[in-house]
């Protein structure tokens, strides 16, 4: 471990192999279950951010959410039915409101 990718005063491992396996994650996760506007895409865009602030060369022009939608479309599709989860911003987006119906 280079010490050089390690934050001294978290603790935390801000390597190359950190940042992938952490980004591999969300997309897996969205990949499986979607994203709802109101849970899942703020703590994956939260995610994303702090990686941003830390190692924005990892970052640049690399989208966690286009690959995670491309991911659940893929996931959706290889098992021939349409996706279940009905807060599912990949698949439903219109269902998601301001406000009461």
């Amino acid at each position: 471990m280079d010490l050089d990718d390690i934050d001294p005063a978290s603790g935390f491992n801000y390597s190359r192999s950190a940042y992938e396996a952490v980004r591999a994650s969300w997309v897996d996760l969205v990949a499986q279950h979607g994203a709802s506007e109101t849970y899942t895409l703020p703590k994956l865009r939260a995610a994303r951010s702090l990686w941003e602030q830390k190692r924005p060369c990892f970052t640049l022009g690399d989208d966690w959410i286009v690959a995670a939608f491309e991911a659940h479309r893929a996931f959706v599709a290889s098992g021939g039915l349409p996706c279940a989860v009905r807060t599912c911003a990949v698949h439903y987006p219109a269902r998601i409101t301001a406000g009461p119906v």
